[in-house]
């Protein structure tokens, strides 16, 4: 489609599905501009977003469309790192911020946003960036968001932590991640006798090869499918 043959279209009065069909087949880069800035929908201005290929606009677009799906979009097409820190640090949007955090070099700001970031989906975002194992401790033990704690304890590597969190966090998704990276087998037993939680039991009675522990599961313990599980693991009927 040319720029005249876009002139006598009643642009205004379409439908934006109609508007937006048109500027999928656009390939004039200041007709596709104009209407990245001025649509009156944001789906139209997001299909003309992805077509831009001027730097300076997009990056315009990116701090100052009113419509987050309109800023995330612009975002992903930019490299500039000083934009895009910017916007990670202090777009209104936690979806925005996300987007511009993934294309971030800069781990010392990662860092930043994984500590202290207001949305958890962004924290966590951070921390699935980064390969810092410090961080990683000081996240799975102190982030008040179940959520971001998860996504620490699956890159953290430290045994004698992971041994804590699965014994003590108050989430029990958190320490059923734990649970499965644990290899102690006397925490195993302890976990699969006492965690309040079936399914932290669950998992942790199936990492127990322990003959002996299995043994004092298959007597002691209170919940019927631990007993089941340690019998069958030794090689007896429940």
């Amino acid at each position: 489609m040319t720029s005249s043959d876009f002139s006598r279209l009643k642009w205004r009065q379409t439908d934006f599905r109609t508007r937006r069909a048109v500027v999928e087949k656009l390939d004039d880069q200041e007709l596709l501009a104009k209407i990245a800035i001025h649509d009156d929908d944001y789906h139209v201005r997001e299909s003309a977003v992805k077509k831009l290929n001027d730097p300076a606009l997009l990056a315009e677009i990116a701090r100052n469309d009113k419509d987050y799906h309109v800023r995330r979009t612009a975002v992903r097409e930019l490299d500039d790192q000083a934009l895009l820190a910017e916007l990670a640090k202090n777009d209104s949007d936690s979806g925005v911020r996300e987007s511009a955090l993934k294309k971030l070099n800069d781990r010392a700001l990662l860092a930043e946003i994984a500590r202290n970031d207001k949305d958890y989906h962004v924290r966590r975002a951070a921390v699935e960036e980064l390969d810092d194992q410090a961080l990683f401790s000081e996240i799975a033990q102190n982030d008040d968001d179940y959520h971001v704690r998860e996504s620490a304890v699956k890159k953290l590597n430290d045994r004698a932590l992971l041994g804590k969190i699965a014994e003590t966090d108050k989430n029990s998704w958190v320490r059923r991640v734990a649970v499965e990276k644990v290899t102690d087998q006397k925490l195993l037993a302890d976990i699969a006798m006492n965690d309040k939680d079936s399914w932290v039991r669950e998992i942790a009675v199936k990492k127990v090869s322990d003959q002996m522990l299995l043994d004092e599961l298959a007597q002691k313990s209170t919940d019927r499918y631990i007993r089941k599980a340690a019998l069958e693991k030794i090689g007896k009927k429940a």
